[in-house]
């Protein structure tokens, strides 16, 4: 039976060494100085409307793309053992992952990583500007 990686892979032709990279990254993550990326959404449930939350149009494609690495890097960490991921489940890890690779999306469509991010806060901080 063939799991998302050969799916996607027969679809897309795709090299999935970047996000094997993130992972990497992520399982050497030192927390306590990079905290953890996450990517929070939020609506008010207690308002009394009708409306339906709809996010920025300029990030709807971003959307589908982060829906689609949430699917690969969960397929990734699945083939894991329960022990590496700390007994927890695959998308677990696989949301920290997406929130590492898609933090952000500039105006131009470009994809920055939260390590860029945190990276400039941090040397701030050391640098103490």
């Amino acid at each position: 039976m063939k799991d998302m990686i050969d799916v996607l892979k027969e679809i897309y032709g795709e090299d999935f060494s970047k996000y094997e990279d993130v992972m990497e990254y992520c399982d050497k993550r030192v927390t306590a100085d990079e905290g953890i990326p996450a990517i929070i959404g939020l609506d008010d449930l207690t308002a009394d409307r009708d409306v339906v939350y709809e996010g920025a149009k300029m990030e709807s494609d971003f959307n589908i793309t982060m829906a689609l690495g949430a699917m690969v890097f969960e397929s990734l960490y699945a083939k894991q053992s329960k022990e590496k991921l700390g007994n927890y489940p695959a998308i677990a890890p696989a949301m920290s992952a997406v929130a590492e690779m898609y933090f952000h999306q500039k105006e131009n469509g470009e994809t920055v990583q939260y390590r860029d991010v945190i990276r400039k806060h941090l040397d701030k901080k050391v640098n103490h500007e």
